[in-house]
């Protein structure tokens, strides 16, 4: 259990690269925005440490790139929040793209990549 626990905390801390939304009033300014990239990334499952991985390629390439980590443990009202303000349903590891508040792309789980990223912050 101690070598889970020391994965789960690297896991935190390479997620510190991206800024995480830590109320329903900081999702609102988010959403009124001109382009903002969610991920709903839970640091307890196997499919979201993949997309994460696939979330920090894709930073790298494009660092100043609008992208936003709910920690969907630690933030469950805002994961809740965006489902009900999207209307997507809640799923994670899931990716929301906005645009003006328009849903552009929702995607979840293994549909996580850094080249569908790539491709709709183009």
């Amino acid at each position: 259990m101690e070598g889970q626990t020391a994965f789960f905390y690297v896991l935190l801390e390479e997620s510190m690269n991206i800024p995480e939304v830590t109320s329903t009033h900081e999702c609102d300014a988010l959403l009124a925005g001109e382009f903002a990239i969610f991920f709903k990334h839970s640091l307890t499952c196997p499919v979201s440490h993949f997309a994460h991985r696939e979330v920090m390629r894709f930073r790298q390439a494009q660092p100043d790139a609008p992208v936003y980590l709910v920690p969907v443990q630690q933030r469950r009202e805002v994961a809740r929040y965006l489902s009900q303000r999207t209307g997507v349903r809640h799923e994670s590891p899931q990716i929301l793209v906005l645009r003006r508040g328009e849903v552009m792309a929702a995607v979840s789980h293994n549909e996580i990549t850094a080249e569908l990223l790539h491709a709709v912050a183009a």
